[in-house]
């Protein structure tokens, strides 16, 4: 069962990247290029997170773009997955298990100049897909993001129903899918 609604997740979020291609929205501002070992990796000093609903909410789920800008000084890389938990209750909780790791998409290398930004598209399960929601949600005061290779952790508020169930509801795909 668990395995099928990984599959569902998966075939969900191909199918919202290759809708978003569509229209014309998935796209790096930043450029992969060879030189990229010649940037230094993104820091949290770097980069600012923020995260905004996607309107192509389908049966059982729903997507939000986490937006990684530039906001410092330097040109840096970003190469994989962020670590992405939900937190909440006002103290950084996290909330259920942390995003599984979508590898529909090849990771690569994205360089961001100060001031542009990539992003991150993951797709949150409806508490609701779990069983009876009563005594089992929280309403999420967002996101803790740890940038790839990073230790220190961004918060991305979002307001949005989250399950207290020790259970996997978030998933992403890696940093440049989406801008």
């Amino acid at each position: 069962m668990i395995s099928n609604r990984t599959t569902h997740l998966r075939k969900s979020v191909v199918a919202a990247t290759a809708a978003f291609a569509s229209i014309g929205t998935v796209a790096t501002l930043g450029t992969a290029t060879a030189a990229a070992a010649t940037h230094p990796a993104a820091t949290v000093s770097d980069i600012t997170v923020t995260a905004k609903k996607i309107d192509n909410a389908s049966a059982g789920h729903s997507y939000v773009r986490l937006v990684l800008t530039n906001t410092g000084k330097r040109t840096v890389s970003i190469k994989g997955f962020s670590g992405i938990s939900f937190v909440g209750y006002g103290n950084g909780t996290q909330v259920g298990r942390p995003a599984t790791w979508l590898h529909d998409h090849p990771t690569r290398t994205i360089i961001l100049k100060p001031g542009q930004h990539t992003g991150e598209l993951v797709q949150i399960a409806d508490p609701g897909v779990y069983g009876p929601t009563k005594g089992h949600t929280v309403t999420a005061d967002g996101f803790r993001v740890y940038l790839p290779g990073e230790r220190a952790a961004e918060f991305a508020p979002l307001h949005v129903l989250a399950t207290t169930r020790q259970v996997t509801q978030l998933a992403a795909e890696p940093v440049g899918v989406t801008s």
